[in-house]
């Protein structure tokens, strides 16, 4: 099982680094765009540990994506893959106290013919403290069908009901993190 995991982890390392293509079949001619992004900033509130703990928590990081985006031969865009790493940690502005964060893990978006969207993502968020180790975090795989609704929000987007949603993984909670941030 782990060599599995091993060997399904490094073809999506060598397909996202282009060390890998994989052939289609003379039918479909789709166009394939590779970007990669450093240095995105990713800062905010944590919504769940702030609510957990009782106090506000941010989240400073840095990190980058690649991102490997499909269209079909009319210029549609049919799938993306996403390769995500963050660096950074949570704050406690009241008194400076932090706890390294960590997020990584690949997400793939499939823009189905019916004009539905299935979502799957994998990964793992880490967040350490000294003398404490592991405080936060979490590991899996999560799957969702978005379905329109038909609606637009106020910018014009489609809405989407989720549908047909699994997760599988261990989530620690954020409840290690309050006591260190204290």
């Amino acid at each position: 099982m782990h060599a599995t995991r091993l060997a399904r982890a490094a073809i999506a390392t060598a397909m996202l680094a282009g060390l890998l293509t994989i052939a289609a079949t003379p039918a479909a001619a789709a166009t394939v765009e590779k970007t990669i992004t450093q240095g995105i900033p990713l800062d905010g509130t944590l919504g769940g540990a702030s609510a957990t703990c009782g106090f506000k928590i941010e989240l400073h990081s840095v990190g980058m994506e690649v991102s490997v985006r499909r269209y079909d031969a009319d210029g549609n865009l049919v799938s993306e893959l996403r390769q995500i790493h963050y660096d950074g940690y949570a704050l406690n502005p009241a008194n400076g106290k932090t706890i390294t964060s960590k997020v990584s893990g690949p997400e793939r978006w499939v823009y189905n013919a019916d004009g539905t969207i299935t979502a799957t993502s994998s990964g793992s968020t880490v967040r350490t403290a000294p003398g404490a180790g592991l405080v936060s975090g979490f590991i899996g795989h999560s799957r969702v069908t978005l379905v329109p609704t038909g609606d637009v929000d106020e910018d014009g987007f489609p809405i989407y009901d989720e549908v047909d949603g699994s997760s599988s993984g261990q989530f620690l909670g954020n409840g290690g993190m309050c006591g260190i941030l204290s």
